[in-house]
């Protein structure tokens, strides 16, 4: 039987290095510049999960581009796919335009991060603020998330545009199961000690 101390350390060993998470940031803030040079005016976000280390070694970067000012998200996708295309900086660069949330998919070239971007997302800001909170209130959330979103992306159910279950909807159902079941909560010190790592 696994016990917390072995969950403990399957999660350290998920950590990115320092050279990989940098190699991300380089990624975002490249990937930015060219949202910026397309809409000088937005303000494109990383979504919650990539800032707080919820995130796998092969997950998407989560990019939501508020303010851009497109009525129709389609468009604005169509048009970050045509600059990417230009600028050589992706590559597998994939719209997918009839999502009930459209967004577009690529592999950014130098660090090979994945990323998913949409538009105008109104509960965003709301999300990444209930998820900072959940953190913070059950260090038991990022290994039941961590090792959960392993499960699920060995079976090729992480994507929610094929039928899967989203880092979101995973959260708020751990975070249910840890509001319904207090007491089975794991409760060792080393999941509190590890807190402080684990949160920048």
């Amino acid at each position: 039987m696994v016990g917390v101390a072995e969950i403990v350390d399957f999660c350290d060993f998920l950590s990115p290095t320092p050279e990989e998470q940098a190699a991300r940031d380089a990624a975002v803030h490249s990937v930015f510049d060219v949202i910026k040079y397309i809409w000088p005016a937005c303000k494109p976000e990383v979504f919650k999960l990539f800032m707080i280390g919820l995130y796998l070694p092969t997950s998407d970067i989560d990019v939501m581009i508020l303010e851009s000012g497109i009525k129709n998200p389609q468009t604005g996708l169509y048009a970050l796919f045509r600059v990417l295309s230009q600028r050589g900086i992706a590559k597998k660069i994939q719209v997918i335009a009839k999502a009930s949330v459209p967004i577009i998919k690529f592999v950014e070239n130098k660090s090979g991060a994945a990323f998913d971007i949409s538009f105008d997302v109104d509960n965003g800001p709301k999300a990444a603020e209930f998820i900072k909170e959940a953190v913070l209130k059950w260090p038991q959330l990022r290994p039941l998330c961590l090792i959960l979103k392993v499960f699920l992306q060995q079976r090729d159910l992480n994507e929610v545009y094929s039928s899967g279950i989203g880092s979101y909807a995973l959260l708020a159902m751990i975070v249910a199961m840890l509001q319904l079941f207090p007491l089975a909560l794991m409760t060792s010190s080393r999941l509190d000690i590890a807190r402080s790592t684990w949160w920048p």
